[in-house]
């Protein structure tokens, strides 16, 4: 029978998760573009790069007038392209630019860096042993 995870045991695991996901926010944040702008630019990515700005602002769990300000902002920097919904012409869907692909790939790549260098510093195994609970993660992201 397996244990329960005590109280203390699932706190200390969130401001573990928190401090790792600040470190790599820092890290983002070295980019030209504001850590927010880059937040939108991902979350069109995972809708695979086209999608509604009332279906983004409910996926990302944002205000549609703070989406509308960053997708006004985006649009201006032509990092992304509305056109029109080809089921519904009234619709309007937001996508990635090639600037804004450009854009997000760049960011992600000073995350990515950071990140193997510092998983360089550890030895093998643990390595094997963040990626493996990198698994869990997911899994647990996943749970409802």
């Amino acid at each position: 029978m397996s244990k329960v995870i005590s109280t203390e045991e699932a706190t200390r695991l969130r401001q573990q998760l928190m401090t790792m996901a600040r470190r790599l926010r820092r890290q983002g944040s070295q980019d030209v573009l504001p850590f927010g702008l880059l937040t939108v630019l991902g979350a069109i990515d995972r809708a695979g790069g086209d999608i509604t700005p009332s279906d983004l602002a409910r996926n990302e769990n944002m205000r549609s007038s703070n989406l509308a300000s960053a997708l006004r902002e985006l649009e201006a920097a032509a990092l992304i392209v509305r056109r029109p919904d080809p089921q519904d012409g009234r619709r309007v869907r937001v996508g990635l630019s090639d600037a804004g692909r450009a854009a997000l790939a760049s960011n992600r790549h000073l995350r990515d860096g950071w990140l193997q260098h510092a998983l360089d510093s550890l030895a093998p195994d643990e390595r094997a042993a963040l990626l493996r609970a990198g698994e869990l993660l997911e899994r647990l992201a996943a749970i409802d």
